[in-house]
Order: C-alpha cells, then structure tokens, then sequence
C-alpha cells in the first residue's frame, strides 16, 4: 500500500477540491488507528486488516498485535476468507520480528486454509510470506520452492504488482546464497516492470537491493549510487517502509569506502530504526555490519562485544546465517589482536553453522529449484507457440471452408482459377508458418532437455579433506576422490605414474632406465 504522504503529494499535483477528496477516501495511518475503538464486528474487521497490511514492513510488531486480534475476531464469527487473510498476516509479522517457528507455524495454517477456500490469492501471499521465513532462518532451497510456487500462481492470475514482489523475493533468495549475478538478474526484470507500471515504493526495495548484490560483489561506486537513489526517493515520496534498510545499506558500503564517520551515523541510525519497531533480524545485521566497521577501522577490541551480542540474538531467532557471519567476525577480530585460541574457537563454531546451512543436498535443492524456474518459462514459450500452431491451422481450415464456398459461388472457369490461385498461396504461406512453429517448438524442446540434462551433473560444495583429499559424502563417510566422481557423474579415471613420483617410489629402476637411456634426471 503506499504511503499517504505519497498520495498527499500526487493529490497537490491537482486541483485543490481533487486534493480534498483525495485526503478524505484515503485517511492516514492515524486516523484509521483513532476511528478503530468505534468500530465493530464485521467494519471492525476489515479496519484491523487494513491496518495490519498497512503497517507490516514499517512495525510488524504493532501490525502483528492488529493482526492477531482481528484472526481471533474472524475464528470467533466463522469468517473463513478474513481468517485466511489474518493468517497470512500474523505469519508475516512474526518472521518480520524474528519469531520464525511461528512464522512458519501459521503461514502453513494460511496455505492450508487457502487451498481448502480455493482462493489462489491468497495461496500465493501464503507462499510469500514462507519464503520470506525461510530466507531468514538460512533453508534457501525450501525459500525458493516457495518463492517459484508464488511467481507461478500469480502469474497465473495476472496479478503484475504481485508477480514483481515475487521476482523480488527470488532475487533476494539467490543474494542471500551468494549467487549475486542471478540475483541481479530478476532485479532487472522488476525494474523492467516498474518502467510499464510505476510503483515508487517497490523502485525503492529494488534499488536497495540491486545496491546490496552491488556491495557483496565489491562493486561499491554503484551500490552507494543506488542506495543514495533510493534514500532520495524515500524523502521524496515519504516512504519510511526502508528507512531502516536504506540506512543499514549505506553505514556498510560507507565502511568498505574507508568513510567511517558516515558508517557509525547511518548504523546508529539503521539501529534505532530496528530497535524501534523490534526488528530483531534487522538488528542483528546491523550489529555485525557495526562489528564489520570496528575490524576495518581498527578498533578491535571495541568490536568482539558487538559481534558477540549479534551471534546472541542470532541464536535466538535462529537466523543461522547472520550468526556464522557473527562468528567470523569475531574469530577474525581475535586474530587481529593475536589471541590465537579464542580466534579458532570462534572460527571453529562458524565452519559448524556453516557446514548445517550448505551441505551437498542443499546445493542441489536450489539447482533443483533453479531448473523449475526455467521449465516455468520454457513451459510458457511452448504455451505460445502451440496457440500460434492452433491459429495457424484454424486460419488454414477456414481458407479451405472460403474456398469451397467460392468455387460453388463462382459460374466461370476463370474466376475459379484465380481463386484457386489465391488460396493456393494461402496454403502456403500457412504452411510455412507451422513448419516455422514446428522448428520452434523442436528447438525449445532439445533445449529443455538439455537444461534437464545439465542437472545431472556433479555440483555444490563438497567437503573435502585438506590432507589426503578424501570427500565426505551425504552419509558422512569419507570416500576417495575417484570414487566419489565416478558414483555422482558419468566420468571415469585410468591411472597411471608421473616422473616425479617415479622418482621418489622407484629411484633405482629410473637410475637403470636413464643408463640404458643415457638421459639425465
């Protein structure tokens, strides 16, 4: 929903009576929050929606308070749709807020309800508000599931704003993972989007997030370009929905610039944004990006308490990515003031959150769910080409139908054979394009199958051992390299000696073998 500062200012744009009726059918945030204790049953129900929806990015936790009330008011009077809404909600603004098992508890309750009313809207915010969830808790491969679920029902639907939000969630999975090149891929496609069907508030996240993928790949000029954009955006519109985001974004990319005056006051800022609306996952970013900024100023001493009370709260709400991330920094703020031991232990406890988040079978899931991404669109273009076949041939029957009833019309020889020849032509041409569309639709297939094929090959991180080079496979046994290549791909290995290992295993029969050769070592 966007703001009413927003709607404040398009509404000066135009004339002065149009701006008061404007004010008066979209009331503030406030106004709605006063007019609520008047409020009852049904009227009183769509209020606590409207506000929950309203508020959510900004203060989930007070959007989720308007949003459990109103789910107790809907079970209580049986209203199964409103029900499903508020589900949907309370999920959201419990993952908002860093309570991920309920996160997951009711936006399973909402896809369930969803999916027994029929309602496929529904079923995609329900989706959503999953993957959002489990983006937060580091399970990429489940939150991709759930994001491709939700870009395929509203698709689906036509819903266009929706289909960006999506497209945006699927982004932010693969930045979240490190894949950033993709990532950056489905921002284009939003703000392809946005350029057809304006939307300053979704422009905003985009730029926020192009900005993100933009500092992780070390690309700094150009993310603190499109942070700034989105800062000055936000002023513009009156759109606090980020602030804390776009503050965060631009204390880290500060940081790396070596500008760290400009990083502790957007951090402190960032932090007192979070604070204030009990956004705990937000806060445990900006404490490690403040422990990030102690370790590049030098101030290490100054950082460990920070990164130590960021893997804390990490640990709390399960945000098992940030609290390896907590964890490296302190085992290299450690390091930085030599104390070896405590530098390993920390180290030692990253690799092991490390290892439960990004296993071989992980990997896979998201290459899994990456390739349904493409089948989705393959699907799409073959949808397109067989209407096309179908016009093509229903243009080809009614050609022949037009015929006949010419050449019965028609008295004279002649004025058979002219038009004999124009649908001879017709013919054609027809003909031509389905073999145009046949071809297409061959190659789209071969394609497919290929991409289908590429999934059977070996991919992901595989732990493998720093001494003997062994690889610990999905059951937890170490295998040797060969045989773990060989069971996973088509490949297989021949053995054989080289020189130098000659030399050290057998050093008398290479002294034989260069006498009788007359060669040197």
């Amino acid at each position: 929903m966007l703001s009413f500062g927003r709607h404040l200012k398009t509404a000066m744009l135009c004339l002065g009576f149009i701006a008061a009726q404007a004010q008066q059918t979209e009331p503030s945030v406030e106004a709605r929050k006063a007019a609520l204790p008047a409020l009852k049953g049904q009227e009183r129900m769509a209020a606590l929606l409207d506000l929950a929806n309203g508020i959510e990015s900004a203060s989930p936790q007070e959007a989720l308070v308007y949003a459990q009330e109103g789910l107790s008011l809907a079970v209580a009077q049986g209203d199964r749709n409103r029900e499903a809404a508020f589900l949907t909600s309370t999920a959201y603004c419990s993952g908002q807020s860093g309570d991920y098992p309920k996160a997951i508890e009711y936006g399973r309750r909402a896809l369930a309800l969803s999916t027994q009313l029929g309602d496929k809207d529904r079923m995609a915010k329900a989706h959503n508000a999953l993957a959002i969830t489990y983006t937060f808790v580091g399970s990429y491969s489940q939150a991709l599931d759930e994001a491709i679920e939700s870009l395929r029902l509203r698709e689906e639907l036509g819903l266009e704003k929706a289909v960006t939000q999506s497209l945006n969630l699927i982004g932010v999975v693969y930045h979240n993972s490190g894949q950033y090149d993709k990532a950056l891929d489905y921002y284009g496609q939003i703000l392809k989007r946005i350029d057809q069907h304006p939307d300053n508030k979704r422009l905003i996240l985009t730029r926020l997030n192009i900005g993100f993928a933009q500092f992780k790949m070390g690309r700094l000029e150009e993310a603190l370009a499109n942070h700034q954009a989105a800062f000055a955006l936000s002023r513009e519109t009156r759109d606090d929905s980020y602030l804390a985001y776009n503050y965060m974004n631009l204390g880290m990319t500060y940081s790396e610039l070596r500008k760290f005056d400009l990083a502790r006051e957007n951090l402190r800022l960032a932090r007192l944004q979070y604070a204030k609306f009990n956004h705990r996952h937000g806060l445990v970013q900006v404490l490690n990006a403040s422990a990030r900024m102690h370790l590049l100023s030098g101030s290490y001493r100054q950082g460990i308490p920070i990164a130590r009370e960021a893997a804390a709260l990490a640990s709390v709400i399960n945000a098992r990515d940030e609290r390896k991330r907590s964890f490296e920094l302190i085992a290299e703020l450690h390091e930085k003031l030599g104390e070896t031991a405590e530098a390993y232990r920390a180290f030692k406890q990253a690799m092991e959150i490390k290892d439960s988040i990004y296993t071989i079978q992980e990997s896979n899931k998201i290459a899994e769910s990456t390739m349904k991404i493409v089948t989705i669109r393959k699907d799409n273009e073959i949808e397109a080409l067989k209407k096309e076949r179908v016009i093509a041939s229903l243009q080809l029957e009614r050609n022949r139908y037009f015929l006949a009833a010419l050449v019965l019309g028609l008295g004279t020889l002649g004025t058979a054979i002219v038009v004999m020849a124009v649908h001879s032509r017709n013919v054609r041409r027809n003909r031509e394009a389905l073999r145009r569309s046949n071809d297409a639709l061959a190659r789209i297939n071969l394609e497919l199958q290929e991409r289908m094929n590429e999934i059977k090959t070996l991919s992901g991180l595989l732990p493998i051992c720093a001494q003997c080079k062994k690889i610990r496979n999905d059951q937890g046994y170490w295998t040797q390299l060969e045989s773990y290549v060989s069971e996973h791909t088509s490949a297989t290995f021949s053995h054989g000696i080289c020189p130098n290992c000659a030399e050290d295993l057998y050093p008398e029969a290479m002294d034989r073998m260069r006498k009788r050769t007359g060669s040197t070592p």
